[in-house]
């Protein structure tokens, strides 16, 4: 999972509290072309104030050269991403929060996109709402979306505290988004199907084709107060490296995502794990033959004809009581240096 922010959020930024336990999947996307953060990465746009702002313009949405120039390194953003993994859009009441997001809808092929977003407060320009609006208009590449309504919430709050203080109600968004963190990350990580949007009703995402009729508004459900999957980024060159869903029905397709990278030391790795096969085959007196691999150049170490002999040896020592199971010592590293 990575949860992505802009530098230019009022609630969701690189100084809210609420990320520090989320920093190894944070990413922040400085749209004003500086890193503002050595605690969380940062990807920098192109963007430079002294050449790209134009005095007397309060420009939002496709007209933001903040935008056109992170819309030009689309994608080395989508690079950035990386494949097969669950982006987590982390938006505001600011429309540049949003730019991440417009961006890579229009790039995206193989990741499923969350937006976390939050309504445009009537007090703003109409310029901003509508381009607000118009960049949300557009929803057809999302997995889920969460929509927080300020406005309500503000509305609510003044009925409660009719001095209260611009800077103190968004402290109170801020706690209550925070608050709801584990609660819709869970429910994004725990997803199968979609799309689904979040009812703060049941306080979980209901999938769309199940109809308006059928959206649980019951309030009794217990929240999460913590996160239930391991906070950790996911590595691979076009994705996990397992079985699953491939953009074309191609066996192709499939062979060259899960192929082993060769490797120039692959050789070595083959012979040493040949013969660790052979010395576990013969301290359990399994019947085993293992024909050299007649392979020459670069490989990655491993393959069809290896696996298949790991597992033939697995179905083997099965059938051995595991008090009656040897284990010849193996250490990896030291068989390297060798």
């Amino acid at each position: 999972m990575r949860l992505v922010i802009t530098d230019t959020g009022f609630i969701w930024n690189q100084n809210n509290p609420f990320l520090e336990k989320y920093k190894d999947i944070v990413l922040v996307v400085c749209l004003e072309g500086k890193a503002v953060t050595d605690q969380y990465e940062c990807f920098l746009s192109p963007y430079s104030a002294k050449t790209d702002i134009v005095m007397g313009m309060d420009k939002y949405g496709e007209e933001d050269r903040r935008l056109q120039r992170l819309a030009s390194v689309g994608k080395e953003l989508s690079s950035v991403l990386g494949y097969h993994d669950k982006i987590v859009f982390l938006t505001d009441n600011q429309p540049s929060t949003l730019y991440p997001f417009y961006v890579m809808k229009e790039l995206n092929r193989y990741n499923r996109l969350h937006l976390a977003a939050m309504s445009p407060w009537k007090l703003e320009s109409g310029g901003r709402r509508k381009e607000y609006y118009h960049m949300l208009s557009d929803l057809s590449q999302l997995y889920s979306i969460l929509y927080y309504d300020g406005d309500e919430v503000l509305e609510g709050l003044k009925k409660d505290n009719a001095a209260l203080t611009m800077p103190e109600a968004l402290e109170y968004i801020s706690n209550d988004l925070g608050r709801l963190m584990p609660c819709f990350l869970n429910g994004i990580y725990d997803m199968r199907s979609g799309p689904c949007f979040f009812d703060f009703g049941a306080m979980k995402y209901i999938p769309l084709k199940n109809g308006f009729d059928k959206i649980g508004i019951a309030k009794d459900h217990a929240m999460d107060d913590d996160v239930r999957f391991p906070i950790v980024r996911e590595y691979s060159t076009m994705g996990m490296v397992r079985q699953g869903v491939y953009p074309e029905d191609s066996g192709h397709v499939k062979e060259e995502i899960e192929r082993p990278a060769a490797r120039l030391d692959g050789k070595k790795v083959c012979n040493m794990l040949r013969e660790q096969r052979i010395r576990l085959a013969e301290a359990n007196r399994i019947p085993f033959e293992s024909p050299e691999c007649p392979a020459m150049g670069p490989c990655a170490g491993t393959c069809e004809k290896c696996d298949g002999e790991a597992e033939y040896l697995r179905k083997q020592l099965e059938r051995i009581p595991e008090e009656k199971r040897m284990y010849p010592q193996f250490d990896p590293r030291e068989e390297v240096r060798a």
